[in-house]
């Protein structure tokens, strides 16, 4: 078993694994332990979607090709 252990300010949604080639392709559990949570502040929900697109899931297909489409969005904005 690899363990690695680090503190770190949580300054945006996203933190650094420093020894990511180690742990790629691999499963891993993350634990995220804080001293305390704010009462008065509620957390953020990772995922805050307006809309709920379970409902979709498996209906909507793709009529073209992707790739053609994707170079015609991106020459758009040359």
């Amino acid at each position: 078993m690899y363990a690695i252990e680090f503190e770190t300010d949580v300054t945006s949604p996203f933190i650094r694994l420093h020894d990511y080639e180690k742990l790629k392709n691999q499963h891993v559990k993350v634990i995220v332990l804080s001293e305390s949570l704010s009462d008065e502040v509620p957390a953020p929900s990772v995922h805050q979607s307006k809309y709920n697109f379970d409902d979709l899931v498996g209906r909507l297909t793709w009529q073209g090709d992707a790739l053609k489409v994707q170079q015609r969005l991106r020459d758009e904005w040359v």
